[in-house]
């Protein structure tokens, strides 16, 4: 668990500081006027209106919104207005500004946790993007049982049809190896080593611009030496990093 928590740290340190390297800054409005509202939603009544060369400064984001510091007010605007804002002496807005300080995003590293067959279990994942719509994934995954303890290393190549939509779904099919070591005190019980399939379905879901939240089922067929082979359902919610 503890080793768990400090990979998500360092995945969400990076956008932390990206982020703190825009917001805060004073910026102008670039358009004839944006909306300022009190809260962060269209639900929350619009109490102010910035003008064009009117000046704000960025406070923080949450999700659609960002809250912003006007004439002693804060106050609530909609992201996508991120388009028509400029930082003091800049001739782009913050949105492209932020899109061009960003190498191109190949590499997505991963931590995620859930059950495995009814047992606690941790994954980490490398993924390398072919393109917007193709990822391949090398994982490795540690279970543990009050039986037995197990270990996933699996290769899959996973296709997202929708990569833009806000909840995007995805569907991967690979396969890799399963070791388990039961739990024993009487007779020391050799470590099985199976070869298994995997089909996996899943939704990701963007924080920022460069992390992404995900929800996963696994579906895996595990060949063993007996006649009947085994199913294996694992269940995952994690996050992933592109750089």
């Amino acid at each position: 668990m503890r080793w768990c928590g400090l990979l998500c740290l360092l995945l969400i340190a990076p956008v932390l500081a990206q982020q703190a390297a825009v917001l805060g800054q004073q910026v102008t409005v670039q358009k004839d006027f944006v909306d300022l509202r009190t809260g962060p939603g269209r639900g929350y009544p619009i109490v102010q209106v910035a003008l064009k060369n009117d000046s704000l400064q960025l406070l923080k984001q949450r999700t659609a919104w960002v809250k912003v510091q006007y004439r002693q007010q804060q106050l609530w605007l909609a992201a996508s207005e991120l388009d028509y804002l400029y930082p003091v002496g800049a001739t782009q807005s913050v949105t492209a500004l932020w899109q061009a300080d960003q190498a191109p995003l190949s590499w997505q590293l991963g931590v995620a946790a859930g059950d495995f067959a009814g047992t606690s279990y941790y994954q980490l994942s490398g993924s390398y993007l072919f393109s917007e719509v193709v990822a391949l994934e090398l994982s490795a995954g540690q279970g543990s049982g009050q039986q037995a303890s197990s270990q996933q290393y699996l290769l899959q190549l996973s296709i997202s049809p929708w990569p833009h939509w806000q909840v995007s779904p995805y569907i991967a099919l690979g396969g890799g190896v399963l070791l388990t070591r039961p739990r024993t005190v009487l007779v020391q019980t050799p470590e099985r080593r199976s070869p298994l399939a995997t089909m996996e379905l899943g939704l990701n879901y963007p924080l920022t611009p460069r992390m992404q939240a995900n929800l996963r089922y696994r579906r895996a067929l595990v060949s063993t030496d007996r006649d009947v082979n085994e199913e294996t359902n694992t269940w995952l919610i994690g996050l992933r990093l592109a750089f």
